[in-house]
């Protein structure tokens, strides 16, 4: 890795911006084009998302730049900056500029965010479950039972989809259908508020009592973790569940039976650099940002919204600042490929120069071909959901297991528990999530892929239980789905049966 060319880059993208030919003229808006403040910001998140250079080293270029753009509009008569320029530049980034923004992807941990973490032992750096770090603890189980209960005027359904028990507790992933004389809501996972959890009786085959509690989460909007305090003992065989005036459910937690030979996740060695790991997730990125239409309406890569072309604007001096950080090859094959997805979603102003590849990879097709299909494919699938708990092997320094599959009002997601280092809540160029820097994909038993995106998270030290949401969402209930994790080192593959729950 060449740290001083990465810095020399940036701080050359800088000084052609200030050469003219960049500049705005006098009133207009800055990052108006490459090599434009927001240009080196998306430059800037590359560069230390992949460790080549530390977010001070960018916050200082920033925040001279951004000095000398004052200092020459003041030159040009502009009055109202002087006292901006008298007083520095620091004052306006503790609350304003492109330069704040990045900052407030939060605290880097040592080394860099992308290179290869994974610990030693399989292929890719893979830990195999059962051995090192795989074998802690943690207790995982599919449910798939529904919970009635009533309140007053208030009733529903909620809907276990998972029990999970680490070394930080025990919870259960849930969904649920909350109705009240003025209203009723659909299968979801929110607005738990009216659920009342502190009336719900739970207890185990060998007598004690816990309760239930909707836990908060470091994301205001994420409600679909259901604590169960204080934790089970580990080797319990049950749960009884009930709502007040209602039956038992009683919820199965084993022992769980381990997997065959044939079914268990497959793991192959990738081998990417740093650039080229980075260059993949901007890839999903664009892919992923297709606004989704109201209804069933699909949306179309051949009219990209505003967000999309200025995501891509920055793309060529992103593959740039990689090759000249020594951690992207100019023979790689990813630049080729990410100029073919910006000409197959029309974006024609990406910078790119490298010879556009002739084949895409299979999911990506996937993608574009249901982004440009002119009739919207009908959704035939009800609000349901699918219970999973799949433990996969570790990668890159991530362990991560499956917790479920909901499908509610059009949108699919895909419930994962991931444990590793405290990473916190970091985003790179074009916010993709440097907390969760895995590529995950979702083959149904129809075909399709699905891209799955991080949407909404519950933070608890080293875990984070992850809603990704799929892109595009299922229309028919799958009886199968083929989820493939890929990572810098390697790419983890493996098959689940689907066994779909419908609510009433």
């Amino acid at each position: 890795m060449d740290r001083e060319s990465a810095e020399t880059y940036l701080r050359l993208l800088a000084e052609a911006a200030m050469r003219g030919s960049l500049a705005p003229a006098p009133g207009a808006p800055w990052g108006s084009g490459t090599g434009s403040e927001d240009t080196m910001v998306t430059v800037g998140r590359a560069l230390v998302a992949v460790g080549a250079v530390d977010l001070a080293t960018v916050e200082g270029i920033l925040a001279d730049f951004d000095l000398a753009v004052r200092l020459r509009q003041l030159g040009r008569g502009h009055a109202d900056t002087a006292a901006w320029v008298l007083q520095g530049p620091s004052s306006r980034y503790l609350g304003l500029g492109p330069a704040v923004r990045l900052a407030r992807a939060g605290p880097q941990p040592p080394g860099p965010a992308l290179a290869g973490t994974g610990a030693p032992g399989g292929p890719g750096g893979v830990v195999p479950p059962g051995s090192g770090r795989a074998a802690e603890d943690g207790r995982f189980v599919p449910v798939g039972r529904t919970v009635r209960f009533r309140d007053g005027a208030i009733s529903g359904e909620l809907c276990l989809m998972s029990y999970a028990q680490t070394s930080m507790g025990a919870r259960f992933i849930a969904a649920w259908n909350v109705r009240t004389p003025g209203l009723q809501t659909r299968l979801s996972p929110e607005s738990s508020g009216l659920i009342p959890f502190e009336d719900f009786a739970v207890t185990d085959d060998r007598g004690a009592r816990y309760r239930l509690d909707a836990k908060p989460g470091s994301d205001p909007h994420w409600n679909s973790e259901i604590s169960v305090r204080p934790a089970p003992p580990p080797h319990i065989r049950w749960l009884d569940v009930a709502a007040p005036d209602h039956p038992t459910v009683r919820v199965g937690l084993g022992p769980v039976i381990p997997p065959s030979a044939g079914d268990k996740p497959q793991v192959s060695d990738v081998k990417l650099s740093p650039g080229e790991h980075l260059l993949i997730m901007l890839a999903e990125r664009l892919l992923t940002s297709a606004p989704q239409a109201p209804g069933r309406l699909r949306p179309r890569a051949a009219a990209p919204l505003a967000p999309r072309r200025f995501m891509a604007a920055a793309l060529g001096d992103v593959v740039a600042a990689l090759e000249a950080a020594d951690v992207l090859s100019p023979l790689s094959p990813v630049p080729g490929r990410l100029a073919t997805l910006c000409a197959s979603l029309n974006l024609d102003r990406h910078g790119l120069t490298v010879p556009a590849a002739a084949v895409l990879p299979g999911p990506w097709l996937s993608l574009l071909a249901h982004f440009q299909r002119r009739k919207p494919e009908p959704v035939e699938m009800r609000d349901a959901y699918a219970p999973l708990a799949a433990t996969l092997p570790e990668l890159d320094g991530i362990r991560l297991a499956l917790l479920g599959l909901l499908h509610a009002e059009e949108s699919s997601s895909l419930f994962v528990l991931a444990r590793g280092p405290d990473r916190g809540y970091r985003y790179g160029p074009l916010d993709i999530d440097l907390a969760f820097p895995l590529s995950v994909w979702l083959r149904d038993s129809g075909g399709r892929w699905h891209a799955a995106r991080s949407d909404r998270r519950h933070r608890d030290g080293r875990e984070n239980t992850i809603r990704l949401r799929l892109v595009p969402p299922l229309t028919r209930p799958a009886g199968w789905a083929e989820i493939i994790i890929g990572g810098q080192s390697a790419e983890v593959r493996t098959t689940l049966p689907l066994r779909w729950e419908y609510p009433s």
